[in-house]
């Protein structure tokens, strides 16, 4: 009854190189690389078992992040180096169904500056910005990032703040992203 339930990951060799052994993950990032001459079978070995372990630290830690998450009133994703979205909170699930948005392409697994990247119509400009400050965020030229910007529905005029900071160190930092509604703040400015 109560064991945890491990992910299943694959890994794979990367021959490609006569002088060089590269040990991918099944989404071909890179693990570890050996001499071609001086691969071992128990050195590969070692070198899953690693990633594996690492891996397992992160899913915890992912998951005690999101029981945390669901406790902020801010639509919140945690999005890895690569800008993939590896977790989101209930508040940032629920603004997503309620706006009609398809939840595989806005949450868990999908990519958050190709998102932004992708956007079209008359505010695409602002989520193209916004990339570019996760961007910075996720490559270490910034400490953390903020913007206004608007977010209209077909019923309803709203502005919200995005915000990004980053956290954890090592080789895979990750971003806290944030948007909070802004809407009563930004009207009463406004005068409406």
């Amino acid at each position: 009854m109560g064991e945890e339930m491990l992910p299943k990951i694959d890994y794979y060799l990367d021959e490609s190189d006569p002088d060089v052994v590269v040990l991918r993950r099944q989404d071909g990032r890179f693990v570890a690389a050996f001499s071609a001459r001086g691969a071992t079978p128990e050195g590969l070995v070692e070198a899953a078992k690693e990633d594996y372990r690492k891996l397992l630290l992160r899913l915890r830690a992912r998951q005690e992040q999101e029981i945390s998450l669901d406790e902020l009133p801010e639509h919140t994703a945690i999005v890895d180096d690569s800008g993939a979205i590896v977790a989101v909170n209930k508040a940032w699930k629920r603004f997503a169904k309620d706006n009609g948005a398809e939840l595989s392409k806005v949450s868990e697994g999908a990519n958050y500056l190709d998102v932004c990247q992708r956007a079209t119509g008359e505010q695409s400009h602002y989520a193209q910005s916004f990339g570019e400050g996760l961007r910075s965020v996720l490559c270490s030229r910034e400490e953390r990032f903020a913007m206004e910007y608007p977010c209209h529905s077909p019923t309803q005029r709203r502005w919200f703040v995005g915000r990004v900071e980053r956290f954890g160190d090592g080789d895979s930092p990750l971003a806290l992203v944030a948007h909070e509604n802004v809407t009563t703040r930004r009207k009463s400015v406004l005068g409406h």
